[in-house]
């Protein structure tokens, strides 16, 4: 797999912004959202200091960063000026200054500038420099829809989510902890992308990580995994992540360690057909909200309506969750190119929670899952 993107990518990317820039009338874009900073070429951690892309309606890109993180900068080669502000309260080291300058320098003065995310305090500083300035991601829609190189990227990661399940399921059994089984499914993982990738480079938030309920605290959709034991005869939810070079993936089963009884095969039944269902209706030409109320409906036909606690599904990509959502109110159309999760779910409090999550690539032929471990109940059952 080819480390890292090509420049024809990146080149791609800035193009993309370039032309919104240009529809909307602006002179300008701001890019402060850390996605948004790696989407456009340049990695780093979002702490307390700021990095500030500006790009121009002539496609120029300046980047405005801390000392600290300027040599990394320079070796961008699409950023046509990298400027660096030194982190300290002496005279000439202000982060809006050096910005005020270095867009001043290369482009002269903009007035007409969007924003794509601003605290209250910044937007202060920034409508001195740019009197014009609007608050509106023009990064964000060219994410959507994912290039031939991102689909690669999640391909990759989807197949690392399918590891890390698979690590799991190997490991439950009466005894366990939840948060033994997740350290011990991280490490496999973990070592099988540095064995297989080399240089595994990712946003914040690791190349691994899981969420592993076990028991009652499978009816808490997030639950924070615990040092709780896992019981014979319990469900145990392994909620997997993978992250390839930022892209992010899930795969997510609900396991049964003994025999599930009636009314948990009964559940997980309308759970595992719901799901199927989200995933046969990602069709290029539907609309998100249809499909969440098609599938919820089918769900509370079978008796649990009680039991819904969330969407059908979410956008995936640099971010764990990002539009578009596959939830009532979002009147998205789903193109070709968008990545989905399909993962409506089942909580019954006391008893069990009912979860599988996919991750759906929306072609032009219809919709392509990417995640691939078995997901029947017969795969889902560990006998004593």
């Amino acid at each position: 797999m080819q480390n890292g993107f090509s420049q024809a990518e990146y080149r791609r990317r800035i193009e993309s912004v370039r032309d919104r820039i240009q529809e909307k009338g602006l002179d300008g874009a701001l890019v402060l959202d850390p996605y948004n900073v790696f989407y456009l070429g340049l990695y780093y951690y979002p702490g307390k200091r700021p990095v500030m892309l500006y790009i121009h309606n002539d496609g120029t890109v300046l980047a405005v960063t801390p000392a600290m993180e300027a040599h990394e900068a320079r070796k961008v080669p699409h950023f046509d000026v990298v400027t660096a502000y030194q982190d300290n309260y002496a005279p000439g080291s202000d982060l809006y200054d050096c910005l005020k300058d270095t867009v001043t320098a290369a482009v002269g003065h903009v007035r007409q500038v969007a924003v794509d995310q601003v605290d209250l305090t910044a937007c202060r500083r920034l409508v001195e420099i740019f009197p014009e300035l609007t608050v509106e991601d023009v990064v964000f829609p060219s994410r959507i829809i994912k290039s031939a190189e991102e689909i690669q990227m999640l391909k990759a990661s989807a197949a690392y989510s399918d590891t890390m399940v698979a690590v799991g399921r190997e490991l439950l059994k009466p005894g366990i902890t939840e948060l033994g089984t997740l350290n011990r499914m991280i490490t496999a993982t973990v070592d099988k992308m540095i064995e297989e990738l080399g240089d595994v480079v990712y946003v914040p938030g690791g190349p691994a990580g899981a969420l592993v309920p076990s028991g009652p605290r499978t009816a808490l959709p997030h639950a924070l995994p615990s040092g709780r034991t896992l019981q014979p005869n319990e469900p145990m939810i392994l909620s997997c992540g993978a992250n390839v070079w930022g892209y992010r993936t899930e795969c997510e089963r609900t396991f049964f360690v003994g025999s599930p009884s009636p009314a948990w095969r009964k559940a997980f039944e309308v759970m595992r057909r719901a799901q199927e269902m989200a995933i046969e209706l990602m069709q290029p030409g539907a609309v998100c909200q249809d499909i969440d109320r098609q599938v919820l409906d089918f769900i509370r036909s079978e008796g649990y309506g009680d039991y819904v606690r969330h969407r059908t599904g979410h956008g995936k990509g640099l971010e764990e969750h990002e539009p578009p959502y596959i939830a009532l109110g979002d009147e998205t159309v789903i193109q070709p190119g968008m990545i989905f999760s399909s993962e409506p779910g089942i909580y019954i409090e006391g008893m069990s929670g009912f979860r599988h999550s996919d991750i759906i690539w929306v072609s032009e032929n219809g919709p392509e899952v990417l995640t691939q471990y078995p997901k029947d109940l017969d795969s889902m059952i560990i006998p004593l």
